[in-house]
């Protein structure tokens, strides 16, 4: 079985978290239940967590496009992309606050094929 991803499906899980980073950084449970099917209770718990990350203020955002999938600091890139042996690929995410890197890693999996892909929350962490 060949787990390689590739540029294509780099790319388009990279599009998939922005976008949900950029309802995260709106910090709104009900966006995240409407546009990313997050469950109620989780979505206010994700909302919460970021608050504990980030003050309010801050702008929340992915390493742009051009630098996201260079290795940084340590030698892991700011979007990691690999295949998992379950299937979905999964996502490791460090986000920025203020266009400066922060401790909080978002954790995410990207399911589907070309078009149809689909992203899921997994958690946040340290």
């Amino acid at each position: 079985m060949d787990m390689a991803v590739t540029d294509r499906q780099r790319r388009q899980a990279y599009a998939l978290a922005d976008a949900f980073v950029r309802t995260l950084d709106e910090r709104d449970p009900v966006a995240l239940q409407r546009d990313w099917a997050v469950a109620p209770a989780l979505a206010d718990e994700i909302v919460d967590m970021l608050d504990g990350y980030f003050a309010p203020q801050q702008r929340l955002a992915l390493a742009p496009l051009a630098l996201a999938f260079a290795p940084g600091k340590g030698g892991r890139p700011a979007v990691d992309v690999y295949a998992t042996d379950a299937g979905p690929l999964g996502m490791e995410c460090q986000l920025l606050a203020d266009g400066k890197p922060g401790e909080a890693i978002l954790h995410l999996e990207v399911a589907g094929h070309d078009d149809a892909m689909r992203l899921s929350y997994r958690y946040l962490a340290s």
